[in-house]
């Protein structure tokens, strides 16, 4: 049986004008996108003009992601407010402070242990980089080929690639945090294939699980090329938000392929849809 690779571009088109909805509201994915894409312009205001004000405001962001993983739900907007309801300026940031926010965020591997990572967090940022966000941000661009695998926040305890990326994800649309709903999208249009120009470097290794820190690297590096292939019209966190909406939409665990609009782009689609 011969397969025809889809052609990434003509399919991300295709996928604009589904309605998605999340959080109580409904609306197509462009415009999930310009919202998103309008959201991190207002993060990186944030650096242009360094204040306490803006140090925290930058924090709270930055550090609600690396924590949602602990928070009942990954719910990170409980998180963000107890902090923002909490820390309002440098003095404030201490270990009291730090389990009061927990508690009100219901930090599933208690407040003690969540108030380290926190600590781990402000100290490299407060103490070794002294509030240099630009610096670590420049840091992590120029090292956006190996996905910033030497960054020092993957040394604290219970923060990994994903959360970091996530975290980044707020200001550098070239790090996104997949997750399996993502990857089992993109598997189904037939989208891991472009994956393959990539394996010739040895240190890649080919997979779907975000939360191996080797599949990690191979998904990251994927988006990249498949960013390069729609002439970086399209960031690798459009792309992630792009699947992410779809698979709410379209491609859930039941498929709609009969009403998809890339149904004869998509292998899977192709089959189902007959």
């Amino acid at each position: 049986m011969k397969i025809t690779i889809p052609d990434l571009p003509q399919t991300i088109e295709l996928l604009l004008d589904i309605r998605s909805s999340f959080d109580g509201h409904t609306k197509t994915i462009k415009e999930w996108l310009a919202e998103q894409r309008n959201q991190t312009k207002n993060n990186l205001a944030l650096l242009n003009q360094q204040s306490e004000e803006n140090d925290i405001k930058i924090l709270s962001i930055f550090i609600r992601d690396l924590m949602v993983r602990g928070i009942l739900g990954e719910a990170g907007e409980r998180f963000y407010q107890a902090f923002c309801q909490i820390i309002h300026q440098k003095s404030d940031l201490t270990d009291e402070n730090y389990q009061k926010v927990l508690m009100l965020s219901r930090y599933r591997w208690g407040s003690t242990k969540g108030a380290a990572v926190i600590s781990a967090v402000v100290n490299y940022f407060g103490d070794t980089l002294a509030w240099n966000w630009s610096g670590y941000f420049n840091q992590a661009e120029a090292n956006k080929d190996n996905n910033f695998i030497d960054d020092a926040l993957l040394k604290i305890k219970n923060i990994g690639f994903k959360v970091r990326d996530l975290a980044l994800s707020n200001f550098n649309p070239n790090y996104a945090a997949f997750d399996l709903h993502v990857t089992r999208v993109v598997a189904r249009i037939g989208l891991l294939a472009y994956g393959w120009d990539i394996t010739e470097d040895k240190t890649i290794e080919f997979g779907t699980n975000p939360s191996d820190p080797d599949n990690c690297l191979f998904l990251h590096r994927l988006f990249l090329h498949l960013a390069a292939l729609c002439n970086n019209q399209f960031t690798p966190v459009d792309l992630d938000r792009i699947f992410w909406h779809l698979g709410r939409s379209k491609c859930k665990a039941k498929t709609k392929c009969e009403t998809c609009p890339i149904n004869k782009n998509c292998l899977t689609g192709i089959k189902r849809a007959r």
